[in-house]
């Protein structure tokens, strides 16, 4: 499903180096990183936000090298929590939830609503679907982002820091709530150092240091 293949970036000191990662349908991975400058890169790359200087990065069998800079064929595929949020501060709640359906899909505007509804009940954010972001806690905008990176019902899903601003038992929740899609089939990789959630389930664990990945 995610393959990168001795992936070197453009950086005179490059904060990845020949990096390898093989990961493979139906995996829920947890990757462990040291530098955050290494690990963004790994996402911006993934979301063709970057490109590497030597090396190919692949995606459900395809090769980003070939697609057009942020192919829909590829962004369909995939669904990404950021840590960062990457919200729309001019739109509401109900806005930022179908953003990706209206983008990638043809639904009418009736089927936008209903399946953005859908997802935010889901959540617990139903009824701050008409609410401007500034509203809204950080926690909320956590739940909103996580909800927003699976609304398209990507095959594979990132998520950078997904615990961030979310009390201990919503946590919980959300690893539970992971494992499920996992088990559906979705292939899963969760970025974080937080130690509670590398305990709640089992995860293939790996480590990003010094610009290359391994094992834990």
């Amino acid at each position: 499903m995610l393959k990168f293949k001795n992936i070197t970036t453009r950086e005179k000191k490059p904060y990845l180096n020949n990096l390898n990662l093989n990961i493979s349908n139906g995996r829920f991975v947890l990757l462990n990183y040291k530098s955050k400058l290494e690990k963004n890169k790994i996402i911006d790359l993934i979301c063709q936000l970057d490109t590497p200087k030597s090396g190919n990065i692949i995606i459900g069998g395809k090769n980003l090298s070939k697609f057009n800079c942020r192919s829909k064929i590829i962004h369909k595929r995939i669904g990404i929590c950021f840590e960062d949020f990457k919200l729309i501060q001019t739109k509401d709640v109900l806005a930022n939830i179908i953003l990706p359906l209206k983008i990638h899909t043809k639904l009418s505007p009736k089927k936008l609503i209903e399946a953005g509804e859908e997802q935010l009940k889901n959540f617990g954010l139903l009824e701050k679907k008409n609410n401007s972001l500034t509203t809204l806690s950080l926690e909320e905008k956590q739940r909103l982002n996580i909800a927003r990176s699976i609304i398209l019902n990507p095959e594979l899903i990132i998520l950078d820091n997904p615990q961030t601003h979310l009390k201990i038992e919503k946590i919980e929740s959300l690893m539970k709530y992971l494992e499920l899609l996992n088990k559906a089939g979705k292939t899963i990789v969760v970025f974080t150092n937080n130690k509670k959630i590398e305990n709640m389930i089992n995860f293939e664990k790996y480590i990003l240091k010094k610009g290359a990945i391994s094992n834990v």
